[in-house]
């Protein structure tokens, strides 16, 4: 942090320094009791009598900014009216922003700060996106450097190298260009069929790469989901006048992961409340910390009850596959209490799954 900057760093006077700053260069009048409002919620701000560790950091501000402003320009560019808490300022100075050169030498901070954690967080993203939008740049030089030397510091456990992950930045590009595509699509044991299809969304899950839109064969639809690897050659763009793209309706996308875990919904399933049972002391806590879903809530602690030592947790979603692999992936450690139907789901797979493994193919 620079200490001759009145605006850098995070402290109780460089905050309220950008306040007064902001306000004198908008050449109104103002008061101590303006910058304290702006600083504070309006719930909160009373009076400045309330909060005097506050006002002394703010009248240190207003006499360091007032004083840096007239070091520069003269006593004249700053008119005061009042006196003790009822002064006020106005600044009246030809220069519109006369202490610039500290609020660029702050933004510039800013921004390498910002440029470093974006080389940092590389990791995060597939290659393809960084090739792609970082073509000719140093920063990929930077980057690439950084990796080679074992100097990359976050990092992601997803796979990045999945089947036609290098359409992302096309896709991408597609989405916020509004531009149509044709696309040849091959679901799993099913021909291959030729989609017009209106990209909105893409959204990654469990490794995989998804792009959802809207589609105009064989019926018009909204909330299509394509995985990526399962598209067969690049996606072309169509050119025609005649063909308007066709928007999202507003928060569709919201609403259509509002009540899911994953990307998938199918027809017919369940949506409800769900009761889930721990039965050990380590799921119980792992399922706490890193929820399913936004709904979880935890409905019984880990404890002794009446019939055994366990906890509950209740989730209100649809039962896709991804809920129930997400379930299952925990083996014994978890169990679908209620409602019954739900829990003859699991039933059934969990025996079919176990008839796997009675026979010895030794």
């Amino acid at each position: 942090m620079n200490k001759d900057n009145l605006f850098d760093g995070d402290s109780l006077k460089a905050q309220f320094s950008r306040i007064v700053y902001k306000r004198l260069i908008s050449r109104k009048w103002i008061t101590y009791a303006d910058v304290m409002a702006d600083y504070l919620p309006k719930p909160m701000y009373s009076q400045i009598s309330s909060y005097p560790k506050e006002y002394g950091e703010l009248r240190k501000a207003f006499r360091d900014v007032y004083n840096a402003i007239v070091k520069e320009f003269g006593e004249g560019c700053i008119e005061v009216q009042g006196n003790n808490r009822n002064r006020k300022f106005r600044y009246v100075g030809e220069n519109d922003n006369p202490l610039a050169a500290m609020i660029n030498a702050r933004a510039i901070k800013d921004l390498k700060k910002y440029w470093e954690f974006c080389q940092d967080s590389a990791g995060f993203m597939p290659e393809t996106w960084l090739e792609y939008y970082l073509a000719d740049c140093q920063d990929l030089i930077s980057i690439k450097t950084k990796k080679k030397r074992g100097e990359q510091v976050i990092s992601s456990s997803v796979d990045r190298h999945q089947t036609n992950i290098e359409y992302l930045p096309m896709l991408y590009e597609s989405i916020k260009n509004h531009q149509p595509l044709s696309i040849d699509y091959k679901p799993y044991e099913e021909e291959k069929k030729t989609l017009i299809f209106h990209p909105h969304y893409l959204k990654e899950y469990n490794g995989r790469w998804h792009l959802f839109g809207y589609t105009e064969e064989p019926e018009p639809k909204e909330g299509i989901n394509l995985a990526l690897d399962r598209i067969v050659n690049k996606p072309r763009e169509i050119y025609d006048k005649d063909k308007k793209f066709v928007c999202a309706p507003k928060r569709f996308y919201e609403a259509f992961f509002n009540n899911i875990v994953g990307v998938s919904h199918q027809e017919g399933n369940y949506y409800g409340v769900i009761h889930v049972r721990a039965h050990s002391f380590y799921i119980f806590k792992l399922m706490e910390t890193k929820k399913l879903h936004k709904s979880q809530e935890t409905f019984l602690p880990f404890e002794e009850h009446g019939d055994g030592v366990y906890g509950e947790f209740t989730i209100d979603v649809e039962v896709n596959n991804e809920f129930i692999g997400r379930i299952l992936q925990m083996g014994e450690g978890l169990e679908i209490v209620t409602p019954k139907e739900v829990r003859v789901i699991f039933m059934e797979r969990v025996e079919k799954m176990a008839e796997l493994y009675k026979n010895d193919h030794q």
